[in-house]
């Protein structure tokens, strides 16, 4: 009898430890819109020695999160809404070397609704595409565009990859990373989003499939 009880209750213990176990395995599911999450305070730098700095801040009166870039001391901003799925627009300052101001905003790109936004949800494989319209301003005055004809605006979602790079010469594995890949007349890019960092990494090929460049996250800014 003792151990017809016992039989049972390891039976009930153990099924409660599985259903723990696939609460667990659904909970840690990737997420697709994750990948696009931004974390302000970050830092990095790319193997092409530009460094990256997420910053939270305004833009165009809304809130906003910023990358800032800056790539052989020229700055350049895009801005995101705080998921970091819709783009708001950007800010390039002057080239120092070239006698511009570095501290002016020399180009804005603001862009209206219904503003280009990534699926808060896409299968691997899938396709999407970014639409939308804005206004660039220059010195010489502004203009009206449309995303889909000055970018490319149609992408796939190649699938969740985990990623092993080295910061700092540590090797880190990034795991759950959504691979983008979009095809243009001239180039094509593939891009890799990691949750809290954005792009870290990315390879452009010539419409032939030959390299054009690439870069890759190599150094972390301690937190």
């Amino acid at each position: 009898m003792h151990s017809s009880k016992s039989f049972v209750f390891k039976a009930i213990v153990g099924a409660a430890f599985a259903a723990a176990a696939s609460g667990s395995a659904l909970a840690a599911a990737p997420s697709f819109a994750d990948c696009f999450r931004l974390k302000p305070g970050v830092a990095y730098t790319l193997s092409d020695r530009s460094k990256v700095r997420i910053v939270k801040g305004q833009f165009a009166g809304r809130a906003a999160i910023g990358v800032v870039s800056i790539d052989e001391g020229v700055k350049s901003v895009k801005y995101f809404d705080e998921t970091g799925r819709q783009r708001l627009g950007s800010e390039q300052y002057g080239i120092a070397g070239l006698g511009g101001d570095a501290s002016k905003v020399v180009i804005k790109e603001i862009f209206a609704a219904p503003f280009p936004e990534v699926p808060a949800d896409a299968r691997p494989g899938g396709t999407f595409k970014l639409t939308g319209k804005g206004t660039r301003t220059t010195k010489e005055g502004s203009e009206a565009f449309d995303f889909g004809r000055r970018y490319q605006s149609e992408h796939v979602f190649v699938g969740f990859e985990n990623l092993e790079l080295k910061p700092n010469y540590n090797p880190r594995t990034f795991e759950n990373v959504c691979h983008l890949s979009s095809r243009g007349s001239d180039n094509s890019v593939d891009s890799w989003y990691a949750p809290e960092y954005g792009v870290i990494k990315m390879q452009v090929k010539t419409s032939k499939g030959e390299p054009l460049f690439s870069y890759e996250l190599d150094g972390l800014e301690e937190r």
